[in-house]
């Protein structure tokens, strides 16, 4: 029988990495222009710790909105699973890697699956071309700041 959830690790309250918590939450539906990614491999970068601490270290007007709990993290490599029926130039079975809807906290890359946008020309995975995907999480612009 086809499960419909994945395990995802999901900030609930704001603090060290001890608020981290490995949930089961659903499986993202891919929408319109989006493919949906087996995660492989994903980029622990800055960002994402500010995020688990409540982005204290920006003012709080210019701080983004969200809610919690979120999953966090953006740099993610893996292997296409589903695809939208709008979508061309990817397939089940292609190896990609990215960086999923930066700047904001919407990437959701800690997780077992993640929906990627592949619309209108904007593109946030390329296609691994025959390379083991578990080594591209650190490839974005995060890279050098990266753990894989």
């Amino acid at each position: 029988m086809p499960t419909h959830t994945m395990r995802a690790i999901r900030v609930h309250e704001y603090g060290g990495p001890e608020v981290l918590r490995y949930d089961e939450v659903p499986i993202p539906k891919p929408r319109p222009g989006e493919v949906l990614v087996r995660v492989h491999a994903v980029g622990v970068n800055p960002a994402d710790w500010y995020l688990r601490d409540g982005l204290t270290n920006l003012p709080p007007e210019t701080r983004p909105k969200f809610s919690l709990p979120v999953i966090p993290g953006t740099d993610v490599s893996g292997v296409v699973e589903a695809v939208a029926a709008d979508v061309d130039g990817l397939s089940a079975g292609d190896e990609v890697f990215g960086l999923l809807r930066f700047p904001s906290f919407d990437g959701s890359a800690y997780a077992e699956y993640v929906a990627a946008v592949l619309l209108l020309g904007h593109h946030e995975l390329a296609a691994g071309a025959g390379v083991g995907s578990d080594r591209f999480a650190g490839a974005g612009p995060g890279a050098g700041r990266s753990v894989v």
